[in-house]
């Protein structure tokens, strides 16, 4: 099958010349995550990369793609396929995954490439992925999941591409960090002295010093060049006179010569190769019936005997392609000189590889031979089959065929519709849609009407979504009315709506890309209106949320809150994940807005629990870059700086639309981490694509970012500018939230800003007058100081600043502690007396808790918890709702433990260790807390083996001893923590070790209770 000769490594005739520096720089590559060979067509790519495969002896699993693969699904199957001819078994986890496609954005890939990763790491062995011909490669999604694949990649695995083109994936931080290899045109072409071994041992030419020079200047050591003019000189009468004809580029070197070669071929060779150029990979079956005549198997041998740019493809000789460069050149010339044989020669590679199967591979040339018909045909036949793997194709294809010939094909039209909105070619969808409309209203008495009336509601969604994205929200409501009254409850279009993949956010949250907040305002009230009984219709939720964050920023928050509640309280309320998405991130704005900071960080969290989706991985980065942004605005700015280092964004990615809200958190975080020029820079980048694609919203939160980042910083002057060009554009949209969210630093700005610039005149009056109507909102919720709680350790409790507190006694200290440790629960006087003065008689005992009780409140006031000890039922409690204490963080993170992937392993263990550190309440004696510290500490030990049990798997031997080490220093007396430290120790192959903690364990048990180690340990020291 085509598939499968994908995945051989091209046969090398015996090396003619020694390329020993070449292979060395290929061998350095298994130093490296990624060998990156780049150079144009003809330097050798191919040929070194195959010819190192077979002499290395290396586990190579080989891919030679093709245009047809460039679509996530088939992409990453061929990948998979060819490990899995490589290693038995390999890629079962990940096959399901796949299956299930990108999203209706065309990003889904976390999902499968985490599982994917999962599977290298399992392997024992190193393994080299080699992909030849990347460049033709260049759908946005796979170049995402090749950076996140590389990012993750386990050391033993290495990746070689071959590509014409600089990679289209972000590769700066790989190359810093010394975890690639670059092969270039310096590397690939040959020097002098090869190109004089090339010619000796290829020809029986007697060339002079001279000409030898005039070759490897003119060809520039270009390896298909001098193979080519080797093929020349071997048939010219006048060699030096041939020589001295070689002249220009590249190209123009490459025309000349495969003109010199192809012409003296017999004319029976000659339109043999002519007509089987347009086939990218042949067999003889193909080839004979491409050219209408037999012999096609001798022609093709004939050929690779000739040595004339035929590759073999499988070790059978069954399937072979040409070189890019004679076939480039062929096609170009038969495209040129004989187009009608151009199209027979398509058509008939259409037919043959239809007959046979090859559906996708048909459809490619039946387009290329503009049989329109037969492609629309095909692919409506196939559609169904195609949309399961073959959709990103398939849009393409669509995408290219004359309007006319989908006319009468609906869902295909359809379809392509929906491709338009997915890959936001939004210009294209107006006029297509329209003349759609027109022509299937006038077949109204032409079809049945029960068809016809479900094809036109369709239809006037899509004439909606034409409105929608020329921003006429009026005729956007007028359409999605009608489709509402002429589709069926399951039409095309709801049926998209109702899918569980995350998609663009331009339908989603609407205010990213509608400019007009009073328009606006009006639409969502008139289509929520009408849609009020339908709660979990698709394009009715988003709405909810979108209005919701109309009212947010104009700060009327009790009513943003009303119409959230609306629908998240609708009897039957099932909403699809991205949905969900956007009203639980609405309502935590708002609960932050009003000063309840953590009920919006639980909303958030809860979030996290409810989604649903093969996106999966997508709505969890975009929940942690909120939560990481709603950190920063609550001032706990450890938790901001952990997601900073684990998110895997830097100031220099590229700015795309579909990661703005990521890219803008960032940026924030950044920027209250002190990194404020790398946050300038991303800022400036952001700013500039905003503004290029007309996103108002987004601009001014961006040039807000941008003045607090300089105002920060001490650049008070261009902090000011950035704020007056935020509120002149923000002033006719009544923006206020997005200032007011800023907190202080924010009023701080706006306080100077009013007194610099009121007195420069009416235009500047105008803006400041706006400025105090936005500073007025930072009045109504005043947010209560963060303060952090630390039980793990010693008491301490931190201020913003990350002040402590000194305690006036430490009884005051303890009570503090005591109350904390019932978490808000109020405590009768009678237990706390009992616990904290059980020594003393109860008059003195009863005056020292008042003491006490005073001392811990004058403390508290001091940094702003007023009135946070309470009297409660006779005793007192403590308002935990201010505090952000670590043994939430300590449940979180026992809860997200089953969740957590291989690749973030040891991230979480090491977030675990450090929260942890000495224990609960370390460093103080209370008798009352040392039950819980029991508990914890046998629960903290427990999640220390079981991390170490998945180090293990996956053969990460020296993190797994780390993590029992870790575990024996809270109970070292636990022999089954022993015996697997010295299995791992033993399994690391670090024998000397394993012994010394066998002496350890026979030391502790003979001391402790008298005994040896049980028989089956000892036998450990004897695995290997």
């Amino acid at each position: 099958m085509i598939a499968a000769t994908k995945m051989h490594i091209p046969y090398v005739r015996h090396a003619l010349v020694a390329r020993s520096n070449l292979l060395r720089l290929l061998d350095e590559g298994m130093d490296a995550k990624l060998t990156h060979l780049f150079a144009p067509s003809g330097y050798g790519k191919t040929t070194a990369l195959s010819e190192w495969a077979k002499q290395s002896g290396k586990l190579v699993a080989w891919v030679s793609l093709s245009k047809q693969d460039d679509d996530w699904i088939t992409y990453w199957s061929i990948i998979l396929a060819s490990i899995q001819n490589r290693v038995d078994g390999f890629g079962l986890t990940v096959w399901p995954l796949l299956a299930e496609g990108p999203s209706a954005s065309f990003e889904s890939m976390e999902p499968a490439m985490t599982a994917l990763l999962n599977e290298l790491n399992r392997l024992p062995g190193e393994l080299v992925i080699m992909l030849d011909d990347y460049h033709l490669v260049t759908m946005p999604t796979i170049q995402k999941s090749m950076s996140y694949l590389l990012e993750y990649l386990p050391d033993q695995i290495h990746f070689y591409i071959a590509s014409r083109n600089d990679l289209p994936f972000p590769i700066a931080r790989l190359f810093a960090k010394g975890q690639m290899r670059r092969i270039t045109i310096e590397h690939l072409r040959f020097q002098p002295e090869e190109v004089y071994d090339f010619f000796r041992e290829t020809t029986d030419l007697s060339l002079s010093v001279e000409q030898f020079n005039i070759l490897y200047n003119q060809t520039e050591g270009w390896i298909s060049g001098l193979r080519l003019a080797a093929l020349s000189l071997k048939q010219s009468r006048n060699v030096a006179e041939s020589i001295r004809q070689f002249s220009g580029h590249q190209q123009h070197i490459s025309d000349y010569l495969l003109e010199e070669v192809i012409r003296d071929l017999p004319e029976a060779m000659y339109d043999f190769l002519l007509q089987t150029s347009v086939l990218s990979q042949m067999n003889y079956a193909l080839c004979e019936a491409v050219t209408g005549q037999a012999r096609g198997q001798q022609q093709l041998e004939q050929l690779e005997q000739l040595q004339l740019f035929i590759i073999p493809l499988d070790d059978q000789r069954n399937w072979y392609r040409y070189h890019h460069l004679l076939s480039d050149f062929l096609q170009s010339m038969l495209a040129r000189t004989a187009p009608q044989l151009w199209v027979r020669a398509n058509v008939r590679a259409a037919q043959w590889l239809e007959d046979n199967g090859f559906i996708v591979e048909a459809v490619e040339h039946y387009q290329a031979g503009r049989q329109y018909e037969d492609v629309v045909r095909l692919i409506e036949a196939h559609l169904h089959e195609l949309l399961g793997g073959k959709n990103t194709v398939v849009a393409r294809w669509v995408m290219q065929v004359p309007e006319q010939y989908v006319a009468s094909r609906p869902l295909v039209e359809l379809f392509c519709l929906f491709v338009m909105v997915g890959v936001r070619q939004f210009h294209r969808i107006p006029d297509r849609t329209e003349r759609l409309r027109i022509r299937f209203e006038a077949m109204k008495d032409h079809m049945e009407a029960d068809v016809w009336r479900a094809i036109m509601g369709d239809i006037y969604y899509f004439c909606g979504v034409a409105a929608f994205v020329r921003r006429d929200l009026s005729g956007t409501a007028d359409y999605f009315i009608l489709g509402d009254r002429f589709a069926p409850e399951q039409s095309f279009f709801i049926q998209g709506g109702n899918n569980k993949h995350n998609a663009i956010d331009e339908f989603d949250d609407h205010l990213c890309f509608i400019n007009d907040y009073h328009d606006a305002a009006l639409f969502f009230v008139k289509m929520l209106a009408y849609w009020q009984d339908r709660v979990n219709h698709p394009y009715a939720t988003p709405m909810y949320a979108s209005y919701a964050k109309v009212l947010y920023e104009w700060n009327r928050l009790e009513e943003a809150e009303e119409w959230l509640n609306r629908i998240l309280r609708a009897d039957g309320f099932e909403p699809v994940p991205r949905n969900r998405y956007q009203l639980f991130v609405a309502a935590s704005r708002i609960q932050q807005a009003k000063g309840n900071s953590r009920e919006a960080m639980a909303l958030l969290e809860q979030i996290k629990l409810k989604i649903d989706s093969p996106d999966y991985e997508i709505f969890i980065r975009r929940i942690e870059a909120e939560q990481a942004s709603l950190a920063v605005l609550q001032g706990d700015m450890e938790s901001a700086r952990r997601w900073l280092s684990r998110c895997g964004q830097s100031h220099l990615d590229e700015v795309t639309l579909d990661r703005v809200s990521e890219q803008l958190a960032f940026v924030r975080v950044l920027s209250a981490c002190g990194q404020f020029e790398s946050a300038l820079s991303l800022a400036e980048r952001l700013y500039h694509l905003l503004t290029k694609e007309d996103r108002l919203r987004d601009r001014i939160r961006i040039l807000i970012l941008q003045s607090m980042t300089l105002y920060r910083s001490g650049r008070i002057e261009p902090a000011l500018a950035k704020l007056d060009t935020a509120l002149r554009l923000a002033e006719p949209q009544g923006f206020i939230r997005s200032f007011a969210d800023e907190g202080l630093a924010m009023a701080e700005l706006l306080s100077t800003y009013v007194q610099t610039y009121e007195d420069y005149g009416a235009g500047w009056t105008d803006v400041s007058s706006y400025a105090h109507l936005v500073l007025q909102a930072f009045q109504v919720y005043p947010l209560h100081p963060r303060i952090k709680i630390r039980c793990f350790g010693r008491l301490r409790i931190e201020t913003e600043n990350g002040a402590g507190i000194k305690w006036r006694t430490s009884k005051t200290e303890e009570l503090m502690a005591f109350l904390i440790h019932h978490r808000g629960e109020a405590v009768s006087r009678d237990r706390i007396l009992d616990a904290l003065w059980g020594e003393v008689n109860v008059s003195q005992a009863g005056a020292q808790l008042n003491t006490t009780t005073y001392y811990l409140r004058k403390v508290l006031s001091q940094i702003g918890l007023n009135g946070i000890v309470q009297h409660a039922e006779g005793g007192y409690r403590i308002d935990i709702s201010q505090l952000n204490c670590d043994l939430d963080e300590w449940n979180r993170l026992l809860s997200e433990q089953e969740r957590i992937d291989d690749i973030k392993l040891r991230d979480y263990a090491d977030e675990l260790i450090q929260l942890y550190g000495e224990g609960y309440l370390a460093g103080a004696s209370y008798e009352w807390a040392e039950p819980t510290r029991i508990r914890l500490e046998g629960e903290y030990v427990a999640m220390l083996v079981r991390l170490h049990e998945r180090q293990e798997k996956k053969g990460q031997y020296d993190a797994a001893a780390g993590l029992l080490r870790k575990a024996l220093v809270h109970d070292p007396l636990n022999e089954s923590i022993h015996e697997r430290l010295i299995r791992v120790l033993v399994l690391a192959d670090d024998r000397i070790s394993a012994i010394k903690q066998y002496e350890a364990l026979r030391m502790m048990l003979l001391s402790e209770f008298g005994m040896v180690p049980k028989e089956a340990v000892r036998r450990l020291l004897d695995m290997k």
